[in-house]
């Protein structure tokens, strides 16, 4: 009976540290405009459209490096 006792507790203190460890209260903040964009540019790229994908997100980013 002790057994089963230390049993329940243990997946009781467990379950807790799950709950505990759930996503952070706080939301990122946006992300830029272009991100939009450069992940428009992935897909472009996976399906065969652009061919050279590192000029095609320099283009798209701040500061074009």
């Amino acid at each position: 009976m002790i057994e089963l006792v230390d049993a329940v507790a243990t997946v009781g203190i467990d379950i807790a540290n799950v709950a505990a460890a759930g996503p952070p209260a706080d939301l990122p903040g946006p992300v830029p405009d272009f991100v939009g964009d450069v992940l428009g540019s992935v897909r472009s790229f996976i399906e065969g459209s652009i061919d050279n994908l590192g000029k095609a997100v320099s283009d798209l980013t701040p500061g074009g490096n």
